[in-house]
């Protein structure tokens, strides 16, 4: 992969500075990449989520540069059990996100004097792990990117697999691009949910509608902290991702409840072929990554004049 950093980004390397910090399953390693002086401050930091903590090709390694480049404090740390953190590597269930080595480097960052607030990036079981910091300290967060996690059980989702027919119907409505783009309309919820009032009956409950496949409670419980707030957040997914099969549930069940305002806040893109998978390929990973970077610089109060700069 060609590596061409700027001059600013170089010096943003130069100025990082490798940290401990102690959490309790383990000492985490990060890395933190303090904002250049002479950007127009962003007054936030980006931490992003990943294993190891340089990502694919390194890709959060120059992220983390090119934002600070342009004002943001950035880190980036492994998980306990992974890259250069102590404590044991288990098995990464996304209804089980590591929130206590992300609260233990925010709480860090915050006593260092790094910055008060965090825009958080993720995919898959990192982005779960993003969301799980509504449910600890909502006011610390600003923005969260949310990529291709599933939202439903591991369980659940082997059944879904299994049984997909029975949700065709809802599927091929989703897979309409049209709808994306009418996500804040009231006409599409309506249209959804008859659609769900016709899938199946409970043969508990002659008559009752079908509800789908459970949602992950934790998920749901983060979510509704986030929807509470007013974090920012990208849903971001792959029409053929597995978990978008997941987070259309979701959008079934939790998106009619929103208000306009809150619809706007939290935004969904869908994008076509996969996600998920497309960090397996380098055009595909490019695209992704720099999607996200741009989403968080509009974060940065002064993101015109930056991108002015850039």
């Amino acid at each position: 992969m060609p590596w061409a950093e700027t001059a600013e980004e170089r010096e943003r390397a130069r100025a990082e500075q490798p940290r401990i910090v102690r959490a309790p399953d383990g000492d985490l390693v990060a890395i933190v990449t303090p904002p250049a002086p002479g950007a127009p401050p962003a007054g936030l930091a980006a931490v992003h989520l990943t294993r190891p903590r340089s990502h694919r090709n390194r890709d959060w390694v120059r992220g983390a540069r090119w934002l600070a480049a342009r004002g943001f404090a950035a880190c980036r740390f492994d998980y306990h059990g992974n890259g250069d953190s102590s404590g044991v590597n288990g098995f990464l269930d996304p209804s089980t996100p590591n929130q206590s080595d992300l609260m233990a480097i925010l709480r860090t960052l915050r006593d260092s004097g790094i910055a008060e607030r965090f825009v958080l990036t993720g995919s898959c079981f990192d982005a779960r792990t993003a969301l799980s910091a509504m449910l600890a300290e909502p006011d610390w967060v600003h923005g969260i990117a949310f990529v291709s996690a599933p939202v439903m059980s591991l369980d659940t989702m082997r059944e879904l697999r299994n049984s997909r027919g029975k949700w065709e119907g809802v599927w091929q409505a989703m897979q309409n691009r049209d709808n994306w783009k009418r996500l804040a309309d009231p006409e599409l919820w309506r249209n959804v949910e008859s659609r769900l009032r016709g899938l199946g009956r409970s043969s508990a409950e002659p008559g009752a509608p079908s509800q789908g496949p459970a949602l992950d409670p934790n998920f749901v419980g983060a979510f509704e902290a986030l929807a509470r707030s007013t974090t920012r957040a990208l849903f971001l997914y792959g029409e053929a991702d597995q978990e978008f099969l997941t987070f259309q549930g979701a959008l079934e069940r939790l998106w009619p409840r929103l208000d306009a305002r809150t619809r706007e806040r939290l935004e969904v893109e869908i994008w076509p072929g996969s996600v998920h998978d497309g960090f397996n390929r380098m055009d595909r990973q490019k695209e992704i990554v720099e999607r996200v970077l741009q989403w968080v610089l509009a974060l940065h109060p002064a993101a015109r004049a930056v991108e002015a700069r850039s």
